[in-house]
């Protein structure tokens, strides 16, 4: 152990202490696990881990540590689990402010009780904490449907490497770059700062939704059904295509699916299943329930740490080809429509692969995500994609230029 843990240990309140082996990253264990209490109490762990020159991982519920490159050093396991109370919630104007360690499930709990909710599906389910959520910004089907979650974001307060807490919302703090602070880090992955509480503008709870699967014989008739339902006008909370593998995972037959789920008052569902069965009737296709819990598995499934998970931006009418060319790789693979994605899942793929599709991805104006992986693969296939490169290393530099958070998981070489 080090002098600087040494100090750390002694800096830091022995009711916050966790077992470290409890917290591996890649395989590597920290030297020190803590849990604050309060916001003070992280923002002095983060000064006295800086002075010790050590790095720290903030984490919550620890279901997306394999996103990002592999951590060059880790010292110091940052468990915001201890930090999950709502600090203000005004159901009135509909907004919510919640620290950072709750998770989605405990705050949809409480948000429901007043029919309203936080409009974000992120993968592997509602057991991810607030802070995870917008420190991976990982999408799930309802996006290009609702709202992202850092569209709805409109304050945060976020503790830097250096023990300082700055906020934003109100009175907005911006960077010398003008960004909005909230914005830098929703989807920074805990590396420039540690999100410590956000809040957040609400949407109606639905009273109703109602799921449907269409099966199709070829993917490509399942995308090319998936954009007309698209343009509909229905109230579509989440409109994907299945290649057979992944219908297979939900029950359904080895055959090309659209998955559809419809949200809103019953009167307006009724309308719309009648709209939609018009249209699937017209494409040869019939209108069945879709299985239970069929969005939840695709939520799981995106959100394995087993294997890798590949994300792929790409435009609507390419989703069919895209997917065809994932199951070349043994892998189950399903796009959402309205947000130009396609997600494949496989228990191995081989570093040419990926760089095959990333390129072929990007020559289109598309991108390729490693969601998760093994470190051999991460280490080799920049997880992020390099287009953002230099902007991300200015922004490390900036905020955090000691290196002190997750270091290397966002930027290489600093």
């Amino acid at each position: 152990m080090t002098s600087g843990t040494v100090d750390l240990s002694e800096a830091l309140p022995a009711d916050g202490r966790r077992a470290a082996p409890d917290y591996p990253i890649d395989g590597a264990a920290p030297q020190i696990a803590q849990q604050p209490r309060t916001r003070e109490e992280l923002a002095g762990l983060l000064a006295v881990a800086t002075e010790a020159g050590l790095a720290v991982v903030p984490q919550g519920s620890r279901t997306a540590l394999d996103l990002g490159r592999p951590i060059d050093r880790y010292d110091v396991a940052l468990d915001m689990r201890g930090l999950s109370g709502i600090v203000d919630y005004e159901p009135a104007d509909m907004t919510v402010q919640v620290e950072a360690g709750m998770t989605l499930r405990a705050l949809r709990a409480h948000l429901a009780e007043h029919g309203q909710y936080l409009p974000a599906d992120p993968p592997p389910g509602d057991d991810v904490t607030i802070g995870g959520l917008l420190a991976t910004a990982r999408p799930g089907a309802w996006r290009g449907h609702m709202p992202a979650a850092r569209d709805l974001v409109i304050g945060m307060e976020v503790a830097l490497a250096d023990g300082s807490l700055v906020r934003s919302g109100g009175r907005v703090v911006k960077n010398v770059s003008g960004y909005d602070l909230h914005r830098l880090h929703t989807g920074a992955l805990g590396t420039l700062g540690v999100i410590v509480e956000a809040s957040f503008k609400l949407v109606p709870l639905p009273p109703s939704t109602r799921s449907f699967a269409v099966r199709r014989p070829s993917v490509r008739d399942a995308a090319r059904l998936a954009i007309e339902l698209r343009d509909a006008a229905l109230p579509t909370r989440a409109l994907s295509v299945l290649a057979p593998e992944a219908a297979a995972r939900l029950g359904l037959a080895d055959d090309a699916y659209v998955l559809l789920e419809l949200a809103g008052y019953e009167s307006a569902l009724e309308a719309a299943t009648s709209r939609v069965r018009d249209v699937t009737e017209r494409s040869g296709g019939g209108l069945d329930d879709a299985p239970p819990g069929a969005w939840d598995l695709l939520r799981d499934l995106a959100g394995s740490p087993g294997g890798v998970v590949l994300r792929l931006g790409v435009p609507a009418t390419r989703i069919a080809a895209t997917i065809e060319a994932a199951r070349g790789l043994r892998g189950t693979a399903w796009g959402h429509v309205a947000a130009g994605s396609v997600v494949i899942h496989a228990p191995a793929i081989d570093v040419t692969s990926v760089r095959v599709l990333r390129r072929n991805v990007e020559a289109e104006g598309g991108f390729l995500i490693v969601d998760s992986g093994p470190p051999a693969l991460r280490a080799v296939i920049d997880p992020l994609g390099t287009a953002t490169r230099d902007l991300v290393g200015a922004l490390k530099r900036q905020f955090d230029p000691s290196g002190t958070l997750s270091p290397g998981r966002w930027e290489v070489g600093l």
